[in-house]
């Protein structure tokens, strides 16, 4: 089973990433669709509060906050260091090269389609029950 954290705030494409996630067997899946809300759960995982989630599953793009916040955050944290994040968002060349420097599992674009989604995820669940 995994434990799994979308922040998205488009409210199709959460329910599309939570639909492929379910398709790879995940049952613990939370949904946020703000960075503050995210920040707060990572910072209560941080503290002990809350379980380590597997798999963040990460939009870049709101309204009014950045997706790159949580970013800063997990990559400075070391008790989330164990956590494996896809960033999957709509964005040109230079944010997704930034977005590759945090050393995230996958960046996808969703430009590219649900269906690249489904592999990346696939493919980081898959190496998550190798190890």
């Amino acid at each position: 089973m995994h434990n799994i954290l979308i922040v998205e705030d488009n409210s199709q494409d959460m329910h599309q990433a939570t639909r492929a996630l379910q398709k790879l067997g995940a049952q613990e899946i939370q949904t946020t669709p703000s960075v503050a809300f995210a920040l707060k759960h990572l910072r209560e995982v941080a503290e002990g509060k809350k379980e380590l989630p597997d798999l963040l599953v990460l939009d870049l793009e709101f309204s009014q906050e950045s997706g790159f916040e949580v970013l800063r955050y997990w990559k400075s944290t070391p008790s989330l260091k164990k956590m494996r994040v896809i960033v999957w968002t709509q964005m040109g060349k230079l944010e997704q090269n930034i977005a590759t420097l945090f050393d995230v599992e996958q960046v996808v674009d969703k430009n590219q389609g649900i269906g690249e989604l489904e592999k990346a995820l696939k493919d980081v669940l898959t190496l998550d029950e190798a190890s």
